[in-house]
């Protein structure tokens, strides 16, 4: 008498099955591989720091009133002394490069034709301030002086008034003086809305770690709707149903191939860019999570499409939506409510926090039961459209 065959048993020859099928589908191997290499050799060519501070030149003042601006200088400010206005307004029109050594500043045309000295460090100038000669002795004794602000062409109105506003504010420092409004209570009068990032903005190379994560989860979606829309075209399950296999068999198996296949993807391309830290089960459990809902759309796209082109034009509709939230990631702020509602913000917005800002799992609950809700419903639509499509075979 033969022993019924377990359930488990029929599931995981399915997917070894799947897995088999992946193996020999050469186009999708080869596509998959270049897109691990590529994303991570990017990863390691962005840069991995970030300049907060804007450079400001300034031309007319003594070394003695530069170095008590520097000290009373805003966060941010990084500024730059000038023997010349002239040298200052050819390096803010682009004509000439500042160059830092030993606190002073060397000014080369670009048609100068001479190397830089030793040791010297290039100066980025935004804008530039030529403050007059007599502007210490004007200042102290109130009568009206006048400085230059040089800015480019590009720089955009709010900054023209930033500066003017800066100018001010640099000649009550220099002078000594105070400022001529005071505040009660700074701390109740200078509210930031929004996540405060002044201090602790993010890298390159840290903005586009969700990018390369979620970029390998949707090839993936590719392989999946690709290799059951093959299937679904040539039969091979129905093949699979003549088997004591049932078609919830046939499903649960995708499913589980699907997401584990971009699990294991997304863990490589984890640790090749060294992303498991400071919460690598937290971070896992995110990407599964994620491998889950990609694993239902591919079931969508793949029981649409009838051949490859068909499954590629779906896949690219479920995918452009998709991304949003990645891209979302590059620009720190608040999102917007439709990107909010989107299934991938959870997903991108917990690997952020984690992966970025060291957030915990008491930080994430949110996105985790977002991520749940999303992965629930559309497995479920993934399901019940593949099921359908299977049984109309």
């Amino acid at each position: 008498m033969t022993r019924p065959v377990s359930r488990a048993r029929i599931i995981g020859a399915i997917v070894r099955k799947d897995v088999a099928e992946y193996g020999r589908d050469r186009l999708w191997a080869f596509l998959t591989l270049m897109v691990l290499v590529v994303a991570v050799a990017l990863y390691w060519v962005l840069p991995d720091d970030v300049d907060e501070s804007i450079g400001v030149g300034v031309s007319g003042l003594d070394p003695a009133a530069l170095t008590g601006l520097e000290s009373a200088e805003a966060e941010g400010l990084a500024l730059v002394g000038f023997a010349a206005a002239d040298d200052l307004e050819a390096v803010v029109a682009g004509d000439a490069d500042a160059w830092s050594i030993n606190g002073d500043a060397v000014v080369i045309g670009h048609d100068a034709g001479i190397a830089p000295p030793d040791g010297a460090e290039q100066r980025n100038v935004s804008i530039g301030l030529a403050f007059p000669v007599d502007f210490l002795a004007a200042t102290t004794e109130g009568r009206r002086t006048e400085v230059i602000v040089y800015l480019d062409a590009g720089v955009p109105d709010e900054i023209r008034f930033a500066a003017s506003g800066l100018v001010r504010e640099l000649a009550f420092a220099v002078a000594g003086a105070g400022l001529p409004v005071s505040t009660s209570d700074p701390d109740q009068v200078f509210v930031v809305l929004g996540e405060d990032r002044v201090g602790d903005q993010v890298t390159a190379r840290e903005s586009f770690r969700p990018i390369f994560v979620f970029l390998i989860l949707l090839m993936e979606m590719f392989v999946m709707a690709s290799l059951i829309a093959k299937e679904l075209q040539d039969r091979t399950v129905t093949a699979v149903l003549v088997t004591p296999a049932t078609v919830g068999d046939v499903l649960t198996a995708k499913g589980i191939a699907g997401a584990l296949s971009g699990m294991a993807q997304a863990v490589v391309v984890l640790v090749a860019i060294d992303s498991l830290s400071p919460q690598p089960l937290l971070i896992l459990t995110l990407v599964l999570l994620g491998a889950v809902m990609i694993s239902g759309t591919a079931m969508l796209a793949g029981s649409t499409g009838k051949d490859f082109m068909s499954t590629l034009f779906y896949g690219m509709v479920y995918m452009i939506p998709l991304m949003i939230p990645a891209f979302a990631a590059l620009f720190p702020g608040t999102a917007s409510a439709w990107i909010r509602a989107l299934p991938s913000y959870p997903l991108v917005d917990g690997l952020v926090d984690v992966g970025t800002y060291g957030a915990g799992w008491g930080d994430t609950l949110g996105e985790l039961g977002a991520l749940v809700a999303w992965c629930v419903a559309l497995f479920a639509a993934g399901w019940v459209v593949l099921k359908r499509k299977v049984r109309t075979l």
